[in-house]
């Protein structure tokens, strides 16, 4: 049986390629024909992203494939593309989050924090926040932190405190749990560099145009912001959104009875607790002994792999993960390639020259702002990183913005931008249709906390970053 192809969604793609590349007679003379041509298959190919006539990986294999045939690519640079050190460390990251959900070891931290704190709603809501900040450190998938381990404890604590959809009684708690788990996720996404695929993707498409940046160095700039969204957003969604329930004295007999019922520690979660610290450990100082994040990522796989927490078989069914390797191994060849022909460093220039003369300061908020609320029209979190980081961040430089700063905060936006719609990413898609939070409120109460996130992360973050000189 043949596969389906989405045929019309392949017009999209295909006009703007065309279009571009009929129009290199009359590009600008301060570039290739070269660097057009390559920028149209570019084109062509983010576009197919968005529109998705194939899955992403399909698309960008046939983009690169195309840019074999017209000589615009070397079969070896797309080869040795798939050796990219951003893209294996995303892959590692979802294989090590596979440990986690398999051990059980996410649930066990999350019936202990619920145990320990969990005497007043609120206490219950900082209590779950925490858990998820600390999963985020190592799963940087929020789909899988939501789905596969923070919605199912949410889901069945707010039901075992009489809460349920089902009866009309999701607002007793259940809402106000269900949508704070949501809006911490997005900020925990952005406080580590590993909580979030989008964030090395962001990083990834940033070395391509000469920036790197280290995890400490994300943890840093992250740190203020991200810690201060993870205390505001229970508080405020517990003032604007207030639980019926107030007070859950039994909540601790609920995460005893779950404790019980995994029994005493396992072997393989002890194996992935010393991973997880380890891990940790070399993440924040490995670059003292020479050892850098990806590299860290293979050390804990492998790990895990000798120890037989996750098995072969385990990595190959981690289907997203072999997926991101290959598409974004592609778009960051492309990126590349668009560097090297001198292609983003014109475009840097001749937009910069459109703003010089203002505040660099000011040009970073503009784009933060614009690349934020754009994402009202993206379904997708690796979409739009795809489709614009590199062009706003060659923007950014262009107009004077440090390149420290320009890839940092701009790579921040790609996490908080998923506080506007209720298909923002998987875990807003999926939250929103459990019946806890209605569509009305689910979109009010994301442009809420949308603009806390904005004042927060780019005036918190520009004030924080200045006092710990990076700009």
């Amino acid at each position: 049986m043949l596969a389906k192809i989405k045929w019309k969604k392949w017009l999209v793609p295909l006009a703007l390629g065309l279009a571009l590349w009929l129009l290199t007679p009359l590009k600008p003379a301060a570039i290739s024909n070269s660097a057009w041509q390559m920028f149209a298959i570019f084109v062509a190919t983010i576009a197919s992203c968005v529109t998705k006539p194939m899955p992403m990986m399909a698309t960008t294999l046939t983009g690169a494939t195309i840019a074999v045939i017209l000589g615009l690519l070397k079969m070896d640079e797309v080869i040795a593309g798939f050796g990219n050190s951003t893209a294996w460390m995303v892959a590692m990251c979802m294989f090590m989050a596979a440990g986690f959900i398999k051990s059980g070891l996410g649930k066990r931290i999350a019936y202990l924090f619920v145990r320990a704190f969990g005497k007043k709603t609120l206490g219950l809501a900082y209590a779950l926040s925490v858990v998820e900040a600390i999963l985020a450190i190592g799963i940087p998938s929020n789909n899988a932190r939501v789905n596969g381990i923070m919605y199912p404890i949410i889901d069945n604590l707010s039901r075992e405190m009489g809460s349920d959809p089902k009866d009309g009684t999701e607002r007793k708690i259940g809402s106000y749990l269900v949508f704070n788990e949501y809006e911490v996720n997005n900020a925990t996404s952005g406080l580590f560099l590993t909580g979030l695929a989008g964030n090395m993707i962001a990083l990834g498409l940033a070395k391509t145009q000469g920036i790197t940046i280290s995890w400490m160095q994300w943890f840093l700039a992250a740190s203020v912001p991200g810690i201060l969204s993870v205390l505001v957003i229970p508080f405020v969604l517990y003032k604007i959104y207030p639980p019926e329930i107030k007070e859950t004295p039994n909540a601790k007999a609920w995460a005893d009875k779950k404790l019980a019922e995994i029994g005493k520690m396992t072997a393989a979660e002890k194996i992935m607790t010393g991973v997880f610290i380890l891990a940790i450990g070399l993440w924040l100082f490995g670059t003292k002994i020479g050892v850098d994040a990806t590299e860290t990522s293979f050390i804990v796989v492998v790990i895990l792999l000798l120890t037989g927490v996750i098995t072969a078989k385990d990595l190959l069914n981690e289907s997203f993960a072999w997926n991101i390797l290959t598409w974004l191994s592609i778009i960051m060849l492309m990126s590349k390639k668009l560097m090297d022909l001198g292609f983003f460093p014109w475009f840097s220039k001749a937009l910069g020259a459109l703003l010089q003369g203002m505040n660099w300061i000011w040009v970073l908020v503009i784009l933060f702002l614009a690349y934020f609320y754009l994402h009202y029209i993206f379904p997708s979190i690796a979409t739009q990183i795809s489709a614009l980081y590199a062009g706003f961040l060659s923007i950014a430089l262009g107009a004077g913005v440090p390149k420290l700063m320009a890839a940092l905060m701009l790579a921040f936006c790609g996490s908080i931008f998923l506080s506007t719609s209720t298909y923002s990413a998987g875990p807003a898609a999926m939250l929103s249709g459990t019946g806890y939070v209605s569509n009305k409120d689910w979109w009010k109460l994301s442009a809420i906390i949308g603009v806390i996130f904005n004042v927060i992360w780019l005036g918190g973050g520009l004030l924080w970053t200045k006092c710990i000189g990076y700009w």
